[in-house]
């Protein structure tokens, strides 16, 4: 009896560190205050060689740089109030629905917003069926010069859905220079080949954000990470966007993950399905597995998109002005 006490007391000290352990949540004790939550963006930078191959073909396209903005037009833009107005790489000012567009010659509920989710990511095999021929893996140059990895949704012909930090750098202040766009993407293969911008849109909610530190993003600014990218494309397939989700609904999330790539800068198109664990801030916290690479790929409920990858699990939450914003984006000419 003595021997088998001894036992369950050893037992019930060596348990608890063979149990898996929790991720802590994000930053929270330590800042005190929910509105101060934050966590990491992770992009990655493209191989060299296929650094090498974009450089090339940048120097043969004929596209219209993006705009430096002057100190005057950065202030005008800072004070701007409707943080659901939008800029363009080209100097747009969009002041909201119904108003023209005019060149500027430029819930808090708990303590854990962690959730907790496995790597249950599953390769696509044939991206040429939809939804996945609507999907792509987006390449972009950011103001510095050094290449990224993101991905996106087709929204109609001229329209690429994707998260704002894939398009503009909230801790430099400055839009990046340059995305190529390659729908359906399967490592070599590109079956509907890809084109190239340097026109894209953000609301002013995350142009006038301020990241915590470089690479982060406050958990009260994940509501404004989304964004669009024009294109001059003949691609065919698309994706409809909604409103409509809540806490307990099953999703999907896409995108192209860096981790799984070839190491040549091939990368596939992989899903891992979740769920919408909670809403705060106007950003749903979902178990869904995102790394890096999957950054502005769709989150799908049925046939709909419903937010677009922010952080590892935490994404902006659509609303109705969401939807009237990408919605008017996709009514602009490129």
């Amino acid at each position: 009896m003595k021997k088998l006490s001894f036992l369950l007391l050893c037992l019930f000290i060596v348990a608890p560190l063979l149990t898996p352990l929790k991720a802590a949540p994000l930053q929270q004790e330590k800042l005190g205050s929910p509105s101060q939550l934050y966590d990491n963006i992770d992009i990655r930078k493209l191989e060299k060689d296929k650094v090498s191959r974009l450089n090339e073909k940048l120097k043969s396209a004929k596209l219209k740089p993006v705009k430096e903005f002057s100190a005057s037009e950065r202030n005008k833009i800072k004070n701007m109030k409707n943080k659901f107005a939008s800029v363009s790489s080209q100097g747009d000012i969009i002041q909201g629905k119904d108003r023209s567009v005019f060149n500027s010659g430029i819930s808090f509920t708990n303590s854990d917003v962690t959730a907790l989710a496995e790597d249950h990511r599953v390769k696509v095999t044939n991206t040429t069926t939809s939804p996945y021929n609507a999907m792509a893996q987006i390449d972009f140059k950011d103001a510095s010069g050094d290449w990224y990895v993101c991905s996106g949704t087709f929204l109609n012909r001229t329209t690429v859905l994707t998260a704002a930090h894939c398009v503009f750098d909230s801790y430099t202040h400055k839009f990046h220079s340059y995305w190529s766009v390659y729908p359906g993407d399967n490592g070599t293969a590109l079956p509907y080949g890809g084109w190239s911008s340097t026109k894209a849109y953000a609301p002013i909610g995350w142009i006038n954000s301020t990241a915590p530190n470089e690479g982060e993003i406050y958990l009260r600014d994940v509501q404004y990470d989304y964004a669009v990218i024009k294109i001059d494309s003949s691609h065919s397939y698309h994706l409809p966007i909604s409103s409509t989700s809540g806490i307990g609904n099953s999703i999907i999330s896409y995108g192209y993950p860096t981790d799984k790539g070839e190491g040549s800068g091939y990368y596939y198109l992989y899903k891992s399905a979740g769920s919408i664990t909670d809403v705060q801030y106007n950003a749903i916290i979902h178990s869904s597995y995102v790394t890096s690479g999957m950054s502005g790929g769709p989150i799908l409920k049925s046939s709909s998109i419903i937010s677009v990858n922010s952080t590892y699990n935490w994404s902006a939450k659509f609303g109705s002005t969401h939807v009237n914003t990408i919605n008017e984006w996709k009514s602009l000419p490129y």
